[in-house]
């Protein structure tokens, strides 16, 4: 017969469990991804892709590997049989990545495995008669593209291929089908570089990076050229834009330098390496530059009168109060212990934060693609008190 002393303990130790429980759900939340609104479901698949003109650095004993890594989310059609792709794959590489780029254990990041996302892996693009304007995304310095996975859905339920570039050394991690795996090269990899200034060396990466947009398009073009692919006639060639974030930014602003016509959203982008006349070319494109008061306080005066006297009806400044250079890869999803450590800004705290960046890089890729209003850009910037055009 159990004494009402041993009762006691037991809703005791029920309670300490489930008070326990609790704090962990709320410290590693499964915060699933934002239902995107357009009107197509969203396929996933991976390619490993050739690059011809391997970089090596003698003086910190680096060859890179012949190929990169691309990430496609695209309009889909029945996605019933399909799996439903987790946010990170569940690999002990990629946690390993992400302890080696945060300094954080490894053990932090084994649950966002299980956060669901709104991708179905391999599944059948959309039977329509659509084609689909293509958004490169170019990533952040050890970055990886699901970091971006709900713009990346947002876009391709409206329409887009979305294409995330992931190039060994530049992410977190990257792996191939072969079993190599190529870990980020380290924040400090422009002090180990053995010859140069700092902008010169930031000017020399964006170069090598940029040549990875043509390597992705060429592939691209291969498979709407091929009638054997899924993607077979599928892909409007002619219309491309850009997303770059951080030092993704400055690999879109190289290849802007060459490729005159080509829209970009700029999000924080690195302007170190290039002077004010080639900022002056690349930005006579049409642009919208999302930009923290983090980052605008970070760049140069000559830089940041540049942007001013560029302000016009080509490129848009939309700035966001409240948020941190790192919000735009979706950080704070990972953990809201991230606000606590000062790594995200209060923004990010409102549950609909993600979907209004999302939104706004959205408007203003339909107004350059499919004839939406730049009105409508500004109307959401009106409606969020954050962000002001």
């Amino acid at each position: 017969m159990k004494t009402k002393g041993g009762y006691s303990t037991i809703v005791a130790i029920f309670g300490i469990l489930m008070g326990v429980i609790a704090i962990l759900n709320y410290l590693f939340p499964l915060n699933h991804m934002p239902l995107p609104d357009g009107p197509h479901n969203v396929g996933f698949r991976s390619y490993e892709v050739s690059n011809p003109q391997p970089m090596s650095v003698a003086g910190i004993n680096y060859s890179d590997p012949g190929k990169i890594r691309l990430e496609v989310w695209y309009p889909a059609g029945d996605v019933s049989t399909a799996p439903r792709k987790g946010w990170i794959d569940n690999d002990p590489l990629v946690f390993q990545g992400f302890e080696i780029v945060t300094g954080y254990p490894e053990e932090l990041f084994e649950h966002i495995y299980r956060v669901k996302t709104n991708s179905f892996i391999d599944a059948p693009p959309v039977d329509d008669s659509s084609t689909w304007p293509i958004i490169i995304l170019l990533l952040g310095w050890s970055s990886i593209s699901e970091l971006h996975t709900s713009l990346a859905e947002s876009l391709a339920s409206a329409g887009y291929l979305v294409v995330g570039i992931e190039h060994p050394g530049a992410c977190a991690v990257v792996s191939f089908s072969n079993g190599d795996v190529h870990y980020f090269l380290g924040n400090d990899l422009l002090e180990r570089l053995p010859e140069g200034t700092r902008e010169s060396k930031v000017r020399m990466l964006s170069e090598y990076l940029a040549r990875d947009v043509n390597y992705a398009i060429e592939y691209l073009n291969g498979m709407n050229e091929d009638p054997s692919s899924d993607f077979f006639e599928r892909l409007n060639m002619n219309e491309i834009g850009l997303y770059g974030h951080s030092g993704g930014g400055a690999v879109a602003i190289q290849y802007a330098l060459a490729n005159k016509d080509v829209p970009m959203v700029l999000a924080d982008p690195t302007l170190e390496g290039f002077s004010v006349q080639e900022l002056d070319t690349a930005f006579s494109n049409k642009i919208l530059l999302m930009s923290t008061e983090e980052w605008e306080h970070g760049i140069s005066e000559e830089y940041s009168s540049t942007i001013a006297k560029e302000r016009n009806e080509s490129l848009y400044n939309l700035r966001i109060c409240g948020m941190r250079h790192v919000d735009f890869a979706m950080v704070r999803n990972l953990s809201p212990l991230t606000f606590f450590f000062g790594e995200t800004g209060r923004f990010m705290n409102d549950e609909d934060a993600i979907g209004y960046l999302d939104s706004a890089v959205k408007l203003f890729f339909d107004s350059v693609f499919f004839g939406g209003g730049i009105e409508e850009l500004f109307a959401l910037s009106e409606s969020v008190p954050e962000f002001s055009m």
